[in-house]
């Protein structure tokens, strides 16, 4: 198969700090032939740095003009589900960033349109894929540590506004189809679910701690920052009964996401079971923790850093690939996807209305 020539919608901090420097590693397998962004000086920087062939400021004109296989959609969040239900109705294999729609019904329409034109359709985070998070699975699977009980993750960190070294205008994370729910929580909620499946049931909180900001990001820096979405969500997954040793059990987990999270010393994700516990990172990281009943100490593995690791947020991107050329469904495929924004979906209604959110769909 010759290159897969693809287009990038969206030029921001993400695409310059991951995505194109990935696109140009991969240089053997894809052709980048245009890139668009609404903000077209964007746009042509970004065709000038990774040589790409053409420049757009409207993705339509871009599917309707530009010869391609597929799509990366690296925009803020809202038109995520526009923009992808436009690139697969134009018979693109499609990847986007996460969320991949902030309604369900969008999600509904990309999955139903993958499926209908054969195409492949993978939706960030694509953690799971890393190093560490195979260890966990792999340890999870042998029932290392016995029926798991409980976990805890965490899905925070001090939110974009006051990253330093972010490229962009990071307002719009704190605008409504934002906030932390969205850009954080997305990511233990998909571990979660892949080792352990559907999530049964949903309760949360959600509020705003801090409704305005000083941001320090370099567009913005010195600005101040009015917030229009809740910075703080704390949740509970009910994973449903299982069976284990011939009887039933449950299997919960609390996920906290949040953009006022400065610095931390707790492990990002923690699994207790009946016999041991395990602690592993919830984005970039190569430590896995390990504990066995009866044992004295931590014992503590280091894994070496496979391409996925080394790509880190774009780890995603060499996975699409290879699923467009084999024919085959991504880990992070749309279904997936799909049940993840229900989970993140619910948890908002959980907390307006104070009740427990039942889930009754699967992937």
């Amino acid at each position: 198969m010759d290159r897969i020539k693809i287009g990038v919608v969206g030029c921001g901090d993400i695409a310059f700090r991951s995505y194109l420097p990935a696109i140009r590693g991969h240089a053997d397998r894809v052709e980048l032939v245009s890139t668009c962004d609404l903000d077209v000086a964007r746009a042509e920087w970004a065709r000038e740095e990774y040589g790409a062939q053409q420049t757009f400021s409207d993705a339509d004109e871009m599917l309707a003009q530009a010869n391609l296989d597929g799509v990366i959609i690296l925009t803020p969040m809202v038109p995520h589900g526009p923009l992808a239900i436009a690139a697969l109705e134009a018979g693109k294999h499609t990847y986007v960033e996460k969320v991949m729609a902030i309604e369900l019904s969008q999600a509904d329409h990309m999955v139903e349109l993958a499926e209908q034109k054969g195409l492949v359709l993978a939706c960030a985070p694509s953690t799971i894929l890393l190093s560490a998070y195979q260890r966990v699975k792999e340890l999870i699977d042998a029932g290392e540590i016995g029926h798991i009980s409980f976990m805890h993750a965490l899905g925070a960190h001090g939110g974009p506004a006051r990253w330093d070294d972010y490229t962009s205008d990071p307002t719009w994370f704190y605008r409504p189809g934002g906030g932390p729910l969205f850009d954080l929580a997305v990511y233990p909620v998909q571990i979660l679910t892949h080792l352990f499946g559907p999530v049964k049931r949903v309760t949360a909180f959600s509020g705003l701690a801090l409704p305005e900001l000083v941001m320090t990001a370099q567009e913005v820096r010195g600005q101040v920052l009015q917030v229009q979405v809740d910075d703080t969500t704390p949740m509970i997954l009910d994973f449903g009964e299982a069976t284990y040793q011939g009887k039933r059990s449950t299997s919960f987990a609390t996920v906290e996401a949040s953009y006022n999270m400065l610095s931390s010393r707790l492990p990002d994700m923690q699994f207790w079971g009946s016999q041991g516990a395990l602690t592993a990172p919830q984005f970039m990281g190569d430590e896995v923790g390990l504990w066995h009943q009866g044992d004295s100490e931590w014992e503590i593995i280091h894994l070496p850093p496979t391409l996925y690791d080394r790509l880190g947020v774009a780890a995603g991107l060499p996975h699409w690939l290879d699923c467009i050329r084999e024919g085959k469904q991504p880990i992070n495929d749309g279904r997936h996807a799909r049940h993840i924004l229900e989970v993140l979906l619910s948890a908002q209604v959980s907390a307006r209305t104070g009740q427990a959110v039942e889930l009754k769909t699967t992937f």
